[in-house]
């Protein structure tokens, strides 16, 4: 399943979907969790609470950015992003954000069933019909890098951190996925986030490009030919 930093097919110097990183910074962005800090009114003279309004800053020509606080967690997470978009070019990452999601710890009521948890670690392909097996997780297999345990990559739990860090995530860059265990991982995240819902397929717009007969433009009518109007009688 993985490629270590050893290993010759392993590419530190590019970061490819499904790499797993750890070290990554994962916020909570709770409502009721995060404080803004602000500042206090030059003219303040300390003699009771003060009134405090948010500090303001400029992000690339874009006003209005504030500085908050929320509760963070430094954990495992696997990268999201396509590996083309991530490929340096002269050095630089041509994306603004590398887009990951959090490890997670395989619950009781997963491990504790065999069934649900055969599901699980067989990674099934979630275009079967009639068993696509988990949809929003992918598996990762017991590893030392991973201090010994198997997870879960949660495709709905995701924070994206600037490619301005690349030589940073590069280095938090701990395991590879092969090429097989992959191709696995984007066709789950792809099916994860892109599959139909019922009211669209029953729509029949499972491909929006293709034209329906009943979509398609009336074929021009040819202008009624004319009639010259008929003779008029002599009285």
């Amino acid at each position: 399943m993985y490629l270590v930093r050893a290993d010759e097919a392993f590419d530190d110097a590019a970061l490819r979907q499904g790499d797993i990183l750890a070290g990554v910074p994962y916020p909570q962005l709770e409502h009721a969790k995060t404080v803004i800090l602000g500042e206090i009114a030059q003219e303040y003279e300390y003699a009771a609470l003060p009134a405090i309004s948010p500090k303001t800053q400029v992000h690339r020509t874009e006003d209005g950015w504030v500085t908050i606080q929320v509760p963070a967690k430094f954990c495992f997470c696997a990268v999201l992003s396509n590996c083309c978009d991530l490929e340096p070019r002269g050095g630089k990452v041509r994306p603004a954000g590398v887009t990951l999601a959090r490890l997670r710890t395989i619950g009781a009521d997963v491990r504790n069933s065999v069934e649900r948890f055969n599901s699980l670690k067989a990674n099934k392909d979630p275009r079967d019909p009639n068993d696509p097996g988990y949809i929003d997780y992918f598996y990762l297999e017991q590893h030392a890098l991973l201090q010994n345990l198997d997870w879960s990559v949660a495709f709905g739990l995701t924070v994206t951190l600037p490619t301005a860090d690349i030589a940073l995530l590069l280095r938090k860059k701990i395991l590879q996925l092969d090429d097989r265990t992959r191709m696995k991982f984007k066709i789950k995240l792809a099916f994860t986030l892109g599959r139909s819902n019922d009211d669209e397929i029953n729509a029949g717009l499972e491909n929006p490009w293709a034209v329906a007969a009943t979509d398609a433009a009336p074929a021009p009518v040819a202008p009624e030919t004319q009639m010259p109007p008929a003779p008029q009688q002599e009285p």
